[in-house]
C-alpha cells in the first residue's frame, strides 16, 4: 500500500506523486538545498497544484478552459532527458504514463487559467515603472554603478512588475481555494 503525505479536500496526494514531480522537474532543487528541505517543498508545490487543480474542477471552469496538456508533457520529456529515459524513470518509480498525464493536466490547466483570466487583470502605468527604475538607479548608485537610461531597461522594467502583479494574483487565487479545501499534511 502506497504511503500518502497529504489529502487536499478529498484527494490524496501520494508519495509517488512526489517522486513523479521530482522526476518531471516540477521544483528545480536548490544547490545548497538538502534532500528532505526539496522534498517539503516539492510536496508544498504539489500541494499549491492540487489546491488550484481542484478549485478549477469545483467552479466549473476547468471545463470551458482549453488545455494543452501535450505542452506540459514536451517540457516533462525534456527535463527527464527524452521519452525513452523518462519512461525508465517511470518504470523504476512504479509509475505509468497516465500518471504523467494526470499531471501534465493539471499543470495545463493551471497554466491556461493564469494566462486567460489573471494576467489579462494586470495593468503597469507610467508611475509604476518610474517608481520601479528610481528603485534601480538608487541602488546602482548606492553600489557606485551608473544606472542605464530608462528608455534601456523600461521593457525590462515592466516584465519585472507584471510578472510581480501575476505573483500576487496566483497567491490571492491559491489562498481563496484554501479557504475552500482543507489541506491535512503528514509529512513535513
Amino acid at each position: 500500500m502506497e504511503e500518502i503525505v497529504a489529502v487536499v479536500g478529498q484527494a490524496p496526494i501520494l508519495r509517488s506523486d512526489l517522486e513523479l514531480a521530482r522526476v518531471v522537474g516540477l521544483l528545480e532543487r536548490d544547490l545548497d538545498e538538502d534532500a528532505e528541505a526539496f522534498l517539503s517543498r516539492l510536496l508544498d508545490a504539489r500541494i499549491r497544484l492540487e489546491l488550484q487543480y481542484r478549485n478549477l474542477e469545483e467552479s466549473g471552469t476547468l471545463f470551458r478552459l482549453e488545455l494543452d496538456p501535450e505542452a506540459a508533457l514536451q517540457s516533462f520529456i525534456g527535463h527527464a532527458g527524452g521519452e525513452e529515459s523518462l519512461r525508465a524513470c517511470l518504470d523504476g518509480a512504479g509509475l505509468t504514463w497516465d500518471d504523467l498525464h494526470e499531471l501534465g493536466l493539471r499543470v495545463a490547466a493551471v497554466q491556461a487559467y493564469v494566462e486567460l483570466h489573471l494576467r489579462p487583470r494586470i495593468t503597469v502605468t507610467v508611475e509604476e515603472v518610474e517608481a520601479a527604475f528610481q528603485q534601480l538607479a538608487t541602488e546602482l548608485e548606492a553600489s557606485r554603478d551608473t544606472p542605464p537610461p530608462l528608455v534601456a531597461v523600461r521593457d525590462q522594467l515592466e516584465r519585472l512588475i507584471v510578472e510581480r502583479k501575476l505573483n500576487w494574483e496566483i497567491e490571492r487565487w491559491l489562498e481563496q481555494a484554501r479557504d475552500r479545501q482543507p489541506v491535512t499534511r503528514f509529512q513535513r
